[in-house]
């Protein structure tokens, strides 16, 4: 399959031609296209696009989330230990929607607690004895 990069100044140069430097000092900026999209098993995505090279390789709508606002609809998360926000009393966030979950500080009579949200309000949640080996 033959690659080729017409650049700025319109010069065309294919896969295997050497090239000098007096010839790169020519190219300006590069504007590279594939007429044949490159095999997934030859190094590519067979895509010439984002969204199918994300189709073609498996990759599912995680890979477009943002760092700081990952929605997981389904799954396990396993092997890792989850922090919850944490928040005093004064500062909870609002109730909606139902099945939050997040740490207070001082939200059980003054005293740490973990809290559910049921839509409307912050339920505490019983956490019982502390843990001993």
């Amino acid at each position: 399959m033959a690659i080729s990069a017409s650049v700025t100044r319109g010069f065309t140069f294919a896969t295997g031609v050497e090239i000098t430097a007096a010839n790169l000092n020519e190219l300006g900026e590069p504007a590279v296209t594939v007429a044949t999209p490159i095999a997934v098993g030859n190094g590519g995505t067979n895509a010439t696009s984002a969204s199918a090279a994300r189709t073609n390789l498996g990759l599912g709508t995680i890979a477009t989330q943002a760092s700081n606002a990952v929605a997981l609809t389904g799954g396990t998360i396993s092997g890792t230990i989850m922090t919850l926000p944490s928040y005093a009393v004064s500062g909870v966030p609002s109730a909606s929607p139902a099945g939050q979950v997040i740490y207070v500080t001082d939200g059980n009579s003054g005293a740490a607690t973990v809290a559910c949200s049921d839509g409307s309000n912050w339920k505490v949640v019983a956490l019982g004895a502390t843990i001993s080996t």
